[in-house]
């Protein structure tokens, strides 16, 4: 039998239709858009950053410390995890996914002003890995926050998987955009793309990150939320809780996970006021 939630935000079934596809648009897209940002990281470290930022090393070293930089972005993910999880049940799930993006936009769109080697020597690799752990606290904050978005907009559980699924579909469209835009641009700036070239596909991420912050302006914030803020149950440490009632499964693989997962959302995700903290958290951390 599904479990039904009670929509604390009166709405008609046309209107939540309405809300429910705007969310899903605005998880997707801002997924979209967080992963591009991400993954053209990944594409031009291999094809610049070795030669603009360690000159001075063997090639294969080079590629090496460059790569390592880009690890630093999977280190932060955990961290951008917590912090927007604990937020987002703190102050609501639209606040936090509009903040991940400007972050990761930001970081992004500050790749591409950062001076290379030749002009400041060691501190241009600095500051790429203190833009690259910002990047990975952003996206490490939108994973499980747009699919929270898109999931607590479900009015039963029939649908409640399928319509968390689709922020998924932002990794692969990411992943496309970002080599998409490295080829035309580099197929623009031909052998200047050693010199500049390389920096517009990141410059390019400000003009995306406008077009998903007006479509995530435009949505509600979650019924379950919104019934939590209302009825006064929004827990005040949710990071704490979570680690109280569930110590093991965030640091368990999703696989060992998921049996915890699927028992703990057998019941509205409104029945008690730690509920969203631990589908927050468990989604982000995963």
């Amino acid at each position: 039998m599904a479990t039904t939630y009670p929509d604390p935000i009166p709405l008609t079934s046309a209107e939540h239709q309405v809300q429910l596809r705007r969310a899903v648009i605005a998880s997707t897209i801002g997924t979209t858009i967080e992963w591009y940002d991400f993954f053209l990281y990944s594409t031009v470290t291999g094809l610049v950053f070795a030669k603009l930022f360690f000159p001075h090393s063997d090639p294969w070293v080079g590629t090496l410390e460059a790569f390592a930089i880009y690890a630093v972005g999977f280190v932060a993910r955990p961290v951008g995890a917590a912090i927007f999880g604990h937020y987002g049940d703190r102050i609501g799930r639209k606040s936090t996914l509009i903040a991940t993006l400007l972050l990761m936009g930001l970081a992004t769109f500050a790749v591409a002003l950062v001076p290379t080697y030749q002009s400041i020597g060691i501190w241009g690799a600095v500051i790429l890995t203190v833009l690259r752990f910002i990047q990975g606290v952003g996206v490490g904050g939108e994973w499980g926050g747009s699919v929270l978005m898109s999931m607590e907009w479900a009015r039963n559980d029939k649908t409640r998987g399928l319509i968390a699924s689709w922020p998924q579909f932002g990794v692969p469209c990411g992943l496309f955009l970002a080599n998409l835009a490295v080829l035309a641009f580099s197929q623009m700036s031909g052998d200047s793309f050693l010199a500049w070239g390389w920096r517009i596909p990141f410059a390019v991420s400000l003009v995306l990150v406008a077009v998903g912050l007006y479509i995530r302006l435009g949505i509600m914030e979650t019924p379950v939320f919104s019934k939590l803020l209302a009825e006064q149950k929004i827990d005040r440490t949710p990071m704490l809780a979570v680690l109280r009632e569930h110590p093991k499964e965030p640091f368990s693989p999703p696989s060992r996970a998921w049996p915890s997962r699927r028992r703990s959302t057998s019941s509205p995700p409104s029945s008690s006021p730690t509920a969203p903290a631990r589908c927050m958290s468990r989604a982000t951390s995963s």
